[in-house]
């Protein structure tokens, strides 16, 4: 199970009992749909699941077969539409021997996962915590008590030097105003199972309720 796997069976346990035709336009309009390739056209994805009654799958393929290599995400149908998720992206480095997949989690945000080449398959690459903290300080007195996003990660590049740059953002919101915490991190990927990060830099949005 990947990590992403396990974060979506985690947020369906969070929310039940809820519908969404967002969930069924990740699975109608991209049914089977071939997309993503790799840049030398080995690869790619597929989705298939057309309802909400039936799995949901993000599949990696490989072209020259037609043949599934692993599942990078998928849901559980007993869950219900609260299980469903949307691949917002899909980053392959410029080598193909390794990509990053961007997915949406039922509105609460979305996850970055990393896949490395190993031999003839990939593996999942262990990424450390990446919260995207708001202090009181960039609060500046007021009282914000919503969190609107928490930690949404979105791969943005893949650098020369094969680093991954990963963008995760915080909004905190309340009657006065909100707060966005926007942090960049670049991080490297070694020969062990896990990413490092390299380095890290956080900014802050201010707006303030006009009286």
């Amino acid at each position: 199970m990947t990590q992403l796997q396990r974060r979506l069976l985690v947020f369906s346990i969070l929310v039940t009992c809820s519908h969404s035709l967002f969930g069924q336009e990740a699975g109608e309009e991209k049914k089977n749909r071939i997309e993503a390739r790799s840049p030398d056209g080995q690869f790619a994805f597929r989705y298939t699941g057309e309802s909400e009654e039936e799995k949901q799958t993000y599949d990696l393929i490989d072209t020259r077969l037609g043949k599934a290599l692993m599942s990078v995400a998928e849901s559980d149908p007993d869950l219900g539409p609260s299980a469903r998720f949307h691949i917002e992206g899909v980053l392959w480095r410029p080598d193909s021997k390794a990509f990053a997949v961007t997915a949406m989690l039922w509105k609460r945000g979305s996850s970055v996962s990393v896949f490395v080449r190993d031999g003839s398959a990939f593996r999942e690459i262990e990424l450390p915590p990446l919260p995207a903290e708001v202090p009181q300080k960039a609060k500046r007195g007021m009282d914000l008590q919503h969190v609107a996003e928490l930690d949404s990660q979105s791969a943005i590049r893949w650098e020369k030097d094969r680093s991954l740059v990963v963008q995760i953002e915080t909004i905190v919101d309340g009657n006065e105003g909100s707060v966005t915490a926007t942090r960049t991190v670049v991080l490297t990927l070694d020969r062990s199972d896990k990413a490092k990060v390299r380095k890290s830099t956080i900014k802050f949005a201010v707006e303030k309720q006009s009286d």
